[in-house]
């Protein structure tokens, strides 16, 4: 059989092995960074950990044109070693971040953390957590 009479699903192609490994490449990089884009950093991340270090507190908070979300988890290291980590509720409404600058100061027995903050307006302020209420799975 000659090469111009080869079956129609026997034919040579146009594109080598390392053509088609470097396409496949690019795409899915492209597709990866597309994604990486698509979910904007927060504003403001602070990690507040406590004396003994077993618990800490993550504030966080990302704003849009008209309101800011603000997210406060608590993340409690077992004896074991593994984490569970619960959501805090945080009754800050304000439209810009609040959170430029945090610092804590927790309860002797570490059920209680008082945040002290600065937004970037110069706006001051504290949050009270208590970690009894921090429930929030979802």
């Amino acid at each position: 059989m000659t090469h111009e009479n080869l079956a129609p699903d026997n034919q040579p192609s146009g594109i080598t092995l390392p053509m088609f490994i470097g396409a496949a490449v690019v795409i899915i990089a492209a597709a990866m960074a597309a994604v990486w884009f698509a979910f904007p950093a927060p504003d403001t991340l602070h990690k507040l950990a406590s004396p003994s270090g077993a618990k800490v507190i993550e504030l966080g908070e990302l704003c849009g044109e008209t309101q800011c979300s603000r997210a406060a988890i608590l993340d409690v290291t077992q004896p074991d070693g593994t984490h569970i980590r619960t959501g805090c509720p945080i009754d800050q409404t304000a439209a810009t971040p609040l959170f430029a600058e945090a610092s804590a100061v927790w309860s002797a027995a570490e059920d209680r953390v008082e945040i002290a903050y600065v937004a970037d307006t110069g706006l001051t302020g504290r949050v009270v957590i208590e970690t009894a209420a921090c429930t929030q799975t979802e």
